[in-house]
């Protein structure tokens, strides 16, 4: 898709239903071909993630599981970038297959960059190292968000001593 291109991406109660059958319904649609249903479904995926909602999924953390899964399974740069939000908004708490396959995004700045954002938004200490890793980047802008993400961290974890 060009810049001056506009993509709209909307949902019905198809995905709704696709989403209220379970993760094996999930992971039927987007391990498809079809990329419009795939955006779907994503789009309503943030309606179930967000707590805001309450709809507390049994199933949510093999949600997150699969998103990652797809992440590096997928071709379709908007795909990932949904997926990416919805990883960077939602999951709180672990995003280990990210973090082992975070180089796979090294060509694709933009979608580096969300990652690690994730990663960050997981407040999870044990991404430290990973984030280490990035804090000499040849890219100026994943640099700079890696000394973002170190800043919250340490703040968040000064917070929790106190």
């Amino acid at each position: 898709m060009s810049d001056n291109e506009v993509s709209v991406v909307a949902y019905t109660k198809e995905q709704d239903t696709i989403v209220k059958n379970g993760i094996d319904s999930i992971s039927e649609i987007l391990n498809g071909t079809n990329v419009a249903e795939k955006r779907s479904l994503l789009l309503c995926l943030d309606k179930y993630l967000d707590p805001y909602y309450g709809y507390n999924l049994p199933y949510f953390d093999d949600i997150i599981i699969l998103l990652q899964e797809q992440l590096f399974l997928i071709d379709i740069k908007e795909v990932k970038e949904d997926i990416l939000q919805l990883l960077r908004d939602y999951a709180k708490k672990s995003l280990d297959c990210l973090a082992e396959k975070l180089e796979e995004l090294e060509s694709e700045p933009e979608l580096l960059e969300d990652a690690l954002y994730a990663l960050g938004n997981t407040y999870n200490l044990k991404y430290v190292p990973v984030f280490i890793r990035y804090e000499s980047h040849h890219n100026s802008t994943i640099k700079n968000a890696v000394k973002e993400i170190l800043i919250d961290l340490s703040k968040s974890n000064i917070s929790h001593d106190e």
